[in-house]
């Protein structure tokens, strides 16, 4: 009599994993594990970074005077609004962006001149000296000033080419840092002003106090236009 081999039911009659599918597991391992790795790399950068001293601040409004210059603070911290600074009276005025009586325009980090696609009607602009001290600055015998044109980060805001890059950023420290360079700003009244920045922090360290001091200088005609790059 032929009997049939009985077959546990405890037996594992499933196949071993072949080399193939157990890479195959491996790889999809590594597919979720390397992306947690990198957002756990990137939060402890930005928490690293947060923590980090910020360069010196100044309270809002504050103004002081040196040998050759003066020192004023506004308050940029809004994202909405413009501040508007005229030099020769050395003070926050009040306005928009359309007012004939201001020089320069503060928002964040952002800085427009009286003029160009800004206010088509103002006379200002902005010439870059490039990396020299307020103190040692000399007002060229002409200048190629620039206008406010169309640019910035969404290609379709007023900027100015000369002056709107005060500032670097860094991405790890998350600091604001300004630029050595000192720069002629043409104004409405009978002198223009050379400009430094200072800071872009408050005293408390928050983010949007534009500090800058500066030094009239008379008028500076304008030279051979800009070459457009």
């Amino acid at each position: 009599m032929h009997t049939e081999p009985v077959t546990s039911t405890n037996e594992r009659t499933d196949p071993l994993p072949s080399p193939d599918r157990a890479r195959r597991r491996r790889v999809r391992t590594w597919g979720l594990a390397v992306p947690a790795v990198i957002v756990l790399v990137l939060a402890g950068v930005f928490v690293w970074g947060e923590l980090q001293p910020k360069p010196e601040g100044y309270a809002a409004g504050a103004a002081a005077t040196g040998d050759r210059w003066v020192r004023f603070t506004v308050d940029a911290t809004s994202r909405e609004e413009w501040v508007l600074f005229d030099f020769e009276r050395g003070e926050v005025i009040a306005g928009d962006l359309t007012s004939p009586n201001w020089d320069l325009a503060f928002r964040r980090t952002k800085i427009l001149t009286n003029s160009g696609v800004t206010n088509p009607a103002g006379v200002g602009g902005a010439f870059d000296l490039g990396e020299v001290a307020l103190d040692e600055a000399t007002p060229p015998a002409t200048a190629a000033f620039e206008v406010d044109r169309l640019g910035g980060d969404d290609e379709d805001e007023p900027d100015n080419p000369a002056i709107g890059g005060w500032y670097s950023y860094s991405f790890v420290r998350h600091v604001v840092s300004v630029k050595p360079n000192t720069y002629l700003v043409r104004t409405g009244g009978d002198l223009d002003a050379l400009v430094q920045f200072d800071s872009y922090y408050c005293e408390n360290e928050d983010p949007g106090c534009v500090t800058f001091r500066y030094r009239l200088v008379p008028k500076v005609p304008d030279g051979e236009p800009a070459r457009s790059s």
